[in-house]
């Protein structure tokens, strides 16, 4: 089953059998990701229940029909013919977060910024420097995303998830299920929703924290402009954008896609930027950097082609 016709009818009739999973034909993915890149995807899936999603996907690998997660796609650059393979989006998964004391459940598809806006009211420390990461909460565990000396998965108590079988699982958040910006422990299942402790804390404090990570945020970073967030992740004991910066690389484009001048490690979309266009300049980065330092940069933006 490699014809796309043959695996979207294949999905369509799986999909009909469960009303509470809608999907949607040919969605532009340009309006579905923070750079603004990408063709459209054929089928994409919008579950607001765990259960049924669970039998959606049991049926799907099955059936042999290809499938990946979305997220906020906040980090996810998309080609231009777009997905070849049903999107499963977690944005029907977005409830108020559930806070007793300092634990906290957040379903995978609630926004992560309006969750620290949460955290601050209920006084509770430990993601304030999340509050600029545009991403939800499933996509920041699934990418274990951080910022300075911050994880979202040092939060992590547990994480409901589906595995591709459609089995519903709960994941313990220890010391193996989480790496620099990845979540080996997962092993490619849906996340569905997070179980966080945090600390308690004087929410003045908390706001605090928030504003001090904010305005670093803002006056070292290119907010306002499409972007994917940082493009390469951080060498041991290095810095990916003082590296690019180093090798003269800021301003640097392809077609529409330019390396930002105010923070190396992310790539602009001036707009109407293509896939290629995008690819392209992370390749020239990559040789660039590599031929003057020895140092190679190792992707951590998600590309699906």
């Amino acid at each position: 089953m490699t014809a796309a016709g043959t695996w979207v009818e294949e999905a369509r009739a799986i999909v009909r059998a469960y009303p509470k999973v809608r999907a949607v034909e040919d969605v532009p993915m340009v309006s579905r990701t923070y750079l603004g890149v990408g063709g459209p995807a054929p089928l994409m899936l919008l579950p607001d229940d765990v259960e049924g999603l669970a039998g959606v996907l049991a049926h799907f690998t099955a059936a042999g029909v290809p499938f990946d997660f979305l997220g906020a796609g906040s980090n996810l650059l998309v080609a231009d013919a777009g997905p070849s393979f049903a999107v499963v989006a977690s944005e029907g998964l977005a409830s108020e977060p559930r806070i007793d004391g300092d634990m906290v459940v957040a379903q995978a598809g609630f926004s992560v910024p309006r969750l620290v806006t949460r955290l601050v009211k209920a006084g509770l420390s430990g993601l304030e420097f999340a509050e600029g990461i545009p991403g939800s909460v499933g996509g920041c565990v699934r990418m274990n995303a951080g910022w300075h000396e911050g994880s979202f998965g040092n939060a992590v108590v547990s994480i409901t998830t589906i595995t591709r079988q459609g089995e519903v699982e709960e994941v313990r958040g220890a010391p193996g299920t989480f790496a620099y910006r990845s979540s080996p422990g997962l092993a490619g299942r849906f996340v569905a929703a997070a179980t966080l402790r945090l600390t308690p804390d004087d929410p003045r404090r908390v706001e605090e924290k928030v504003r001090f990570y904010h305005d670093h945020r803002v006056a070292t970073q290119p907010a306002g402009e499409r972007n994917a967030g940082c493009i390469f992740k951080n060498p041991e004991g290095e810095h990916a954008g003082r590296l690019i910066d180093a090798c003269g690389l800021k301003g640097l484009a392809i077609g529409a896609a330019v390396v930002s001048d105010r923070h190396a490690n992310f790539i602009i979309n001036r707009g109407g930027a293509a896939f290629r266009d995008v690819a392209a300049l992370i390749d020239a980065v990559r040789e660039a950097v590599l031929a003057k330092t020895g140092i190679a940069l190792e992707p951590e933006v998600v590309q699906w082609t």
